[in-house]
């Protein structure tokens, strides 16, 4: 657990009051930031799961507008909270990095689509409003499910009868988050390499040597971002 927790020290300032628990288990990272990665793991997956025709456009715009407001939310709860407009929790936290982590995700997968693949279709991710409802739906089944097993929600009667297994989900929850954390950083990393004209729009498939090296090269710069973070957060003690 040392390395997930030194992951969560480079991304976080890990609160304890504002860190969720699963029994006796605090997550690597506080509330908003585990709603943030989780909200883009979660979205990312959801992406290549249901959009496999190399859609490479946004969302209408009508949904554009529903993930600015996503992304605000995140932005305006920590400026509020932060300059004591009004006092959150980490219910609220959770929420609206979740929505950010997932708005940002809902950006870039198209972004990513257009630069890997050769043969991409011009059609919008989201391009019939059913899609986005199951997301939703989804979404919202993911963040009960978070706090209805967290410290959140939980009595300490009920967290003494289930603590054994609060710990195991805790378990889980906390290695997915570090995770996350990764894959987040990694995804961007990749994006954003994808951009350079030597390795875009090279592929006909997903698994396809073309995604060798910029993914190479991403994880390289995602450990290399993390642990330049690490030590600024470590200098800052």
């Amino acid at each position: 657990m040392q390395f997930i927790n030194k992951i969560g020290f480079s991304v976080c300032h890990q609160l304890p009051e504002r860190t969720l628990l699963f029994g006796k288990i605090y997550m690597p990272v506080c509330s908003r930031c585990f709603g943030i990665y989780i909200g883009f793991l979660f979205t990312i997956i959801f992406l290549f799961s249901v959009f496999r025709k190399k859609e490479s456009d946004l969302p209408p715009l009508y949904i554009i507008i529903i993930i600015i407001l996503m992304i605000l939310s995140a932005i305006i709860d920590g400026l509020l909270s932060y300059f004591e407009v009004y006092t959150t929790n980490n219910i609220i936290r959770l929420i609206t990095g979740y929505m950010f982590g997932s708005g940002i995700a809902i950006i870039l997968y198209p972004i990513f689509i257009y630069q890997y693949y050769r043969n991409f279709q011009r059609k919008k991710i989201f391009y019939h409003y059913k899609y986005f409802i199951y997301f939703l739906i989804l979404s919202i089944i993911m963040i009960f499910i978070i706090i209805l097993f967290s410290s959140i929600f939980l009595s300490s009667s009920l967290l003494k009868i289930h603590l054994n297994i609060l710990n195991i989900l805790g378990t889980l929850f906390y290695y997915l988050s570090g995770f996350a954390v990764i894959f987040t950083f990694f995804f961007t990393n990749l994006t954003l390499f994808l951009l350079i004209p030597f390795f875009s729009q090279k592929a006909l498939k997903f698994f396809s040597i073309n995604l060798i090296m910029p993914s190479i090269i991403a994880l390289a710069a995602t450990f290399i971002e993390i642990f330049i973070s690490y030590l600024f957060h470590f200098s800052l003690l």
